[in-house]
């Protein structure tokens, strides 16, 4: 070995004699392990597989390890999906690495230099982000985990493969301390018959459908096979007998009759020669014509004798295994808890807010939850960490929550992180890191916001969630509280400011605070426009009686409050889930303060607020009479929430929706079923549905349309199609693109925010969306209405009318 100097290189001063060269040899060649798979050409479903599996190329007393996974080829088709081969990486030519790193985060207090990632692929545009129903048949993806290679090479893996026939992609990778390997093999699982079954992928109560049976005798014993169909609920039955001859096909039409709401099972059993006995199940979703009916009854029963009776009357027009009455009797009965608890459980969308909202209250009201019947106290708390978890899905780089993903919305991520805040005290598992990133992105934007002359709710917001973790700057909330608090645009934002000098232990500042956000509340509603912290009085109302019943910095307010936002409850018959949650939460803070009421239950006593829920059937085993024994008049409140059989009529309030059907050229078709009459489809029909949105008022919005589906169309492209979008259609155009959108099985979903306008002479948002479905199933459907709201003032709402739907059988 020479060793120079790069002077004596760069001088050519080198020596002329150099030290003996010792060469070393080093073995490069990659040491890999041959992975053999010992499989037979073709298995059964249903049955267990034993998978041999030998090793070459292992030294002498070498230990080894191996992985093996089974997944259906089509699932792997979908991505292009290749077969691990760790020794190519392993032992591949290396390129000089390179990486970006940003050291901007360094300027801003709380955030630490992080390598900078290219985001790029197939999602860029939302494509991937968009959400579907989960797939009719279970995927089959199996694996074993890590299994001990023997002394001499050999391991064996079992698998229980399910009802399935196809192709398998049999895939292992073996690995010891010096080799690497990996093997991989197609198996096919098919049946000597092959048993297809073909349904629809849910029903509505009173549809009638085909449940189409098709039977290939591919390599069984010629003769008769037993066909039998028995469905749940009386859905379906039908029992016989086929004769096939090998290779010979046979397809029936079994007629499916929605009976009962519900999950209902169908079975297909096939029976024949050689002990063959094949089943196949298939899990039917029975939905409701009508969805979410709400009642409300509100009276004052009076001193010492005031009684009501609730029987089963109160359900007589709903489906009783879906419907449900709730009584709340007592101080708090104006807030109606039980029934704000069910309409937050039954609310079927997942935004961040309310995603935040439905679990809020469940911190507090567990046990509320479990008393009226809606969930036990496992299934809360699973609940409440899926919320957790799923919220971290929409948090970006930067710590912030967006509405539908992730995105930038500070206020939104105020109030999110306010809920994980609670959920940690309450002893819930919330990840340290991420959390931490939220709370520093709100320590951020308090840092470098920007003076303002009107607004700063979300830095109200952040400084009271700060305060909560023992973050918030003192001086910056002095300062606020002292000098800006008249600045601050609604009464919510000055009581988080008041709240959070509480929790510092500035009981001065925070009761004069306190009094400020009281006299700021408006005596009503001045106007229900588009507010970007998702509020309205009633919500402002209910924090503020929250967030003064939990600090006790002014309790004079407590019953002033509950005055007022009570009297605002009783004036709306449709509330958010912003309000619906924050009315939670101050009626729990005040649960403590309502001991003094005395009710009389079927003769039996009782003291405090009664809230109670009621099934149908426990009313048709015997009615409830609730007496008032109190001193003085005590409010009730009955709510009645259920599932009616009958489609409820169209509505205009605040919006007009409409439903119109095209050919993929652009030609109308009409199809009289989305409008409340009849029409008819032949099978495998491709029409494009455009459903066009107005406002009646400007006012602007977080808007969510939603059109449900007859059972008999299935979404086909469930991209929104306009001219940049889909360019075989260039006659749609769309004039809003949406924040969110979903393709479900019995729904198409899609979420926009319409900017209120801002000039002198607004003129009302309009906007149209479209999307393709196909005929599928065979059958009489009842076609649903679409329907459009406000998410965050539901008062603003239309619905189309409920028609009839045939598809006919091609044949």
């Amino acid at each position: 070995v020479m060793l120079y100097r790069p002077m004596d290189i760069a001088n050519k001063r080198m020596p002329r004699r150099s030290i003996g060269v010792k060469w070393l040899k080093m073995d490069m060649a990659p040491r890999t392990l041959q992975v053999r798979l010992d499989l037979p050409e073709r298995v059964r479903s249903g049955e267990r597989l034993d998978i041999p599996v030998s090793l070459d190329g292992l030294g002498a007393g070498e230990e080894a390890r191996l992985v093996i996974a089974a997944v259906d080829v089509g699932i792997l088709n979908l991505t292009g999906y290749k077969p691990p081969a760790p020794e190519g990486w392993f032992y591949a030519q290396r390129q000089m690495g390179a990486e970006i790193r940003d050291l901007y985060g360094r300027l801003i207090d709380g955030m630490n230099a992080a390598r900078g990632r290219i985001r790029t692929g197939g999602d860029g545009m939302g494509g991937m982000a968009m959400k579907g129903s989960p797939p009719t048949t279970k995927p089959v993806a199996l694996f074993s985990g890590i299994v001990r290679v023997g002394a001499d090479g050999k391991a064996r893996v079992a698998f229980d493969l399910p009802e399935f026939n196809g192709t398998l992609k049999m895939m292992a990778v073996a690995w010891s301390k010096t080799r690497l390997g990996h093997g991989a093999r197609d198996l096919i699982v098919r049946d000597p018959l092959v048993l297809t079954v073909s349904a629809p992928r849910f029903l509505t109560l009173g549809d009638k459908a085909r449940l189409l049976v098709e039977l290939h005798n591919v390599e069984g014993e010629a003769g008769d096979y037993g066909l039998e169909v028995q469905g749940e609920n009386g859905m379906a039955e039908r029992s016989g007998t086929v004769r096939l001859a090998r290779g010979a096909r046979h397809a029936e039409s079994v007629s499916l009759v929605a009976k009962r709401i519900g999950k209902t099972r169908v079975r297909v059993r096939v029976s024949g020669p050689g002990g063959l006995a094949i089943e196949r199940r298939i899990d039917l979703d029975v939905q409701p014509p009508a969805r979410d009916i709400r009642r409300q009854s509100r009276q004052v029963l009076a001193a010492r004798r005031g009684a009501i009776t609730l029987s089963r009357d109160l359900l007589a027009d709903l489906i009783p295994e879906r419907s449900r009455v709730t009584v709340t009797v007592g101080p708090l009965a104006r807030l109606d808890v039980p029934g704000l608890l069910l309409a937050l459980d039954r609310y079927p969308y997942g935004c961040a807010e309310q995603t935040t909202s439905r679990a809020l209250p469940l911190l507090y009201l567990s046990s509320l939850s479990e008393r009226v019947g809606i969930r036990g106290k496992a299934d809360i708390a699973r609940r409440v960490q899926k919320a957790i978890d799923r919220l971290f899905e929409m948090q970006d780089q930067t710590g912030a929550f967006g509405l539908w993903g992730p995105g930038g919305d500070l206020w939104l991520t105020a109030y999110v992180t306010d809920f994980l805040t609670r959920a940690k005290e309450q002893g819930y598992s919330v990840p340290v890191r991420p959390f931490t990133q939220a709370l520093d992105r709100l320590q951020n934007h308090v840092a470098y916001a920007s003076d303002f002359k009107r607004g700063g709710e979300s830095i109200a917001y952040a400084l009271y969630v700060l305060a909560r973790n023992g973050r918030a700057p003192v001086g910056d909330l002095r300062y606020y509280a002292d000098t800006k608090l008249d600045a601050f645009a609604t009464p919510l934002a000055k009581a988080q400011i008041g709240a959070a000098l509480a929790m510092y232990g500035d009981k001065t500042r925070a009761a004069r605070v306190f009094r400020a956000a009281m006299a700021a509340l408006p005596e009503k509603e001045a106007s229900r426009g588009m507010r970007y912290d998702y509020g309205s009085r009633l919500r402002d109302g209910a924090a503020l009686l929250t967030l003064a019943a939990e600090t006790r910095a002014v309790p004079e307010l407590a019953p002033r409050l509950t005055e007022v936002v009570a009297a605002a409850r009783e004036t709306l018959a449709r509330t958010s889930t912003q309000e619906n949650a924050w009315l939670l939460l101050a009626a729990h803070a005040l649960m403590k303060e309502t001991r003094s009421t005395v009710l009389e239950i079927d003769g039996k006593a009782q003291k405090g607020t009664l809230m109670r829920s009621l099934t149908a059937q426990s009313l048709a085993e015997a009615p409830v009479r609730i007496t008032n024994r109190s001193p003085a008049p005590v409010h009730a409140v009955v709510t009645v929430t259920g599932d009616a059989t009958t489609p409820e009529p169209p509505v205009q309030s605040g919006f007009r929706v409409e439903r119109a059907y095209y050919t993929l050229d652009g030609k109308q078709v009409d199809l009289a079923s989305a409008a409340g009459g009849e029409a008819t489809l032949s099978q495998n029909d491709r029409l494009v549905v455009v459903l066009k949105v107005e406002e009646t008022q400007p006012l602007g919005g977080r808007v969510l349309l939603v059109d449900r589906l007859p059972a008999g169309l299935e979404i086909e492209n469930p991209r929104l199609v306009d001219s940049g979008d889909v360019k075989s259609l260039p006659w749609l155009k769309t004039t809003l693109y949406p924040e969110h959108l979903a393709f479900r099985d019995d729904r198409f979903e899609a979420a926009f925010e319409v900017r209120p306008p801002r000039r002198a002479n607004p003129v009302p948002a309009a906007f149209s969306v479209a999307y393709i479905v196909r005929a599928v199933t065979p059958g009489r459907f009842l076609h649903p209405p679409a329907t459009v709201e406000d998410m965050y003032r539901p008062e603003r709402f239309a619905r189309t009318a409920s028609g009839s739907l045939t598809v006919k059988e091609v044949r």
